[in-house]
């Protein structure tokens, strides 16, 4: 028999208006941007080959929901797909819109969320094909995704990327287009998040049009930390590059990830990591 209390939120489902009291938990997720360093240089003891078994440790100990990859190749996302038999991922190359160069990467718990829409475009004047954009050294990408979670059917967009390093207007303009794209693509869509390797500093004034749409995962969470995020395998401590954006969740929690998996460093970055809850 069905206790009286929950005869309100019942007759009210019934009728597709649900008052405050009949509302279910905020939904939790962890939200991770990785550079993960591209396995096609010589990094003489900071090969790929000798860290990736530390970054499956380090994926499989932190179990982000979404993962945004950066400056993998296809050999790196193949080993990430076979070794974590609980992620899937979407993302093409940006060198041919396939294969070739390196992706930026989507990963995310395949049994807990269904991907509903997915795609990448280019950071340039033609974002439509592979293409350089601006004074950019190399083409640059975003890939992203929308995810529904299976259980409660609740869903959000997640935008990876990766700023060119050298190119000042490449980073601007990119900055520009990321921000129309994801209002084209996103359509108002309440809950988004942003991951990426800007190359930059959050106070540099490319990420104006950034700032104006979404919050800084990094500053707005009441335990956070301003490390480095690029460590240059331990020469290197300066403000952090790679960050996290979001709308519509509330921040919980945010950190740098210099934990020790095997290996001194996962890659010349380090992983960041941010806990959002959202109704």
């Amino acid at each position: 028999m069905t206790p009286f209390k929950y005869l309100p939120c019942l007759i009210a489902a019934a009728s597709m208006l649900l008052p405050a009291s009949c509302s279910r938990a905020p939904e939790r997720l962890q939200v991770m941007s990785f550079n993960i360093r591209l396995s096609l240089v010589d990094d003489g003891e900071n090969h790929w080959d000798i860290r990736k078994p530390a970054t499956v440790r380090m994926i499989d100990s932190l179990r982000p929901d979404v993962l945004g990859v950066q400056e993998s190749v296809k050999e790196q996302v193949d080993y990430l797909v076979q070794n974590l038999p609980d992620y899937a991922r979407v993302g093409v190359a940006r060198d041919d819109g396939d294969s070739i160069g390196e992706f930026s990467a989507i990963f995310y718990l395949k049994d807990k969320y269904e991907v509903l829409q997915h795609g990448t475009f280019w950071l340039s004047e033609t974002p439509d094909i592979p293409s350089f954009g601006w004074d950019a050294a190399h083409m640059r990408i975003v890939t992203w995704g929308k995810f529904k979670n299976k259980k409660t059917g609740s869903t959000f967009f997640t935008f990876n990327t990766h700023f060119d390093h050298r190119g000042e207007v490449a980073r601007r303009e990119s900055a520009l287009l990321l921000v129309q794209k994801i209002n084209e693509l996103a359509q108002g869509a309440p809950i988004v998040f942003i991951t990426g390797d800007f190359n930059a500093q959050v106070t540099d004034p490319l990420f104006e049009p950034v700032k104006a749409h979404f919050l800084d995962a990094r500053k707005e969470a009441p335990v956070t930390d301003t490390l480095s995020t690029y460590n240059g395998w331990g020469t290197y401590d300066r403000a952090p590059i790679d960050h996290i954006f979001y709308r519509g969740a509330q921040a919980l929690s945010y950190r740098t990830v210099t934990d020790h998996f095997g290996v001194p460093y996962v890659s010349d970055h380090y992983p960041v990591l941010a806990v959002f809850e959202y109704e």
